[in-house]
Parts: structure tokens; sequence; C-alpha cells
């Protein structure tokens, strides 16, 4: 586990991770432990609602049920829908997702999960109906399936790969 951090600590360093980051900082407030570096224990929170709101990016349906059922839409999504469902920071959080993507153990990214979607905080609450399309598709995709239409291709990527059999391991557990 340490040579996992050092590796995160070497990913942080990167010189325009921190400044792609910046771009979501006022959105991020609030709802990953260190929202202000973004070490490397925020990862598996990041992934989850970088990957949670491309759902909402992407799918009118499952936004449009989120708001219904929760009240709104997260202020995220707001963020990387300013200019339209192609916007700029859409595109910046597929990046992003796929740089720290390698750096996100999977058994901590389903607790990550679990977490959240427990959490009845009201930003929270806004990416609940997400969150359950993440879990669906990493079901789909450890089982071997397709995942739906939507899904990050980062969140494929990190799922079909060597991680496979330790996420397939963890949603059966959970």
């Amino acid at each position: 586990m340490a040579e996992a951090k050092l590796f995160r600590r070497m990913a942080r360093l990167d010189e325009e991770f921190p400044g792609q980051l910046a771009t979501f900082k006022p959105a991020l407030k609030g709802l990953v432990p260190d929202d202000i570096n973004f070490t490397e224990d925020s990862y598996d929170e990041l992934f989850v609602l970088l990957s949670a709101a491309l759902y909402y990016v992407r799918d009118a349906k499952l936004r449009k049920a989120s708001a219904n059922k929760s009240g709104g839409n997260p202020k995220l999504v707001s963020v990387l829908m300013d200019e339209g469902v192609k916007d700029k920071d859409a595109v910046l959080a597929e990046r992003i997702l796929d740089r720290i993507a390698p750096y996100v153990p999977p058994l901590v990214f389903v607790e990550t999960l679990a977490t959240m979607h427990a959490n009845q905080a009201h930003e929270f609450r806004e990416f609940h109906g997400a969150i359950q399309r993440i879990v669906a598709d990493l079901y789909r995709i450890v089982n071997g399936f397709e995942p739906a239409e939507f899904c990050p291709k980062a969140l494929v990527r990190w799922a079909s790969g060597p991680n496979r059999s330790a996420i397939y391991g963890a949603l059966v557990s959970a």
C-alpha cells in the first residue's frame, strides 16, 4: 500500500494536473476530503464524482429524473454543461478520469460509492441516481457485458483491466 501512495503522489506532482482540477474546485467544495489541494487521498471521491457528473451531462433522462427526485442537479454538472453537452469542461473531466484511474484502488472505490450513496446530505443526494448507474455499469463490465450507453470511457477502461476481478469481489461481497 505504501508503494501505491508513492505512485499517487508522483501523479499529483504532474505540472498540468493541479491546474486541470482547479477548474472544478468551486463545484467540488465540500464533496471530497481535501477540496483545496486534491491530494491522492481524494482520488477515489474525484473518480466517483466526475464519473457521475459525466453520466448526467450525457444522459438527459437520468439528469431530469435525478433533478425531480433530489430537487436539482449538482453544481458540478452545471459547470460541465455551461456551454452545452460537448463543453470543453466535460472533455477535461474525461481526461482527468483517465489520469487518476490507475491510482484508484478498486476496493476503496466501491466503498466510496457505498458511502456517498448512503449519505443523505443534499449535495450527495443529487448524485445518487448516477452512483446507482455507476454500480450497475461496473457490475455489467466485470461480468463481461457491455456497459450502458453513457458510461464514461475511462470508467470502462479502468473496470475492464486488471482491476476486474477485485471489483467483482468487492461488488459481490458488498
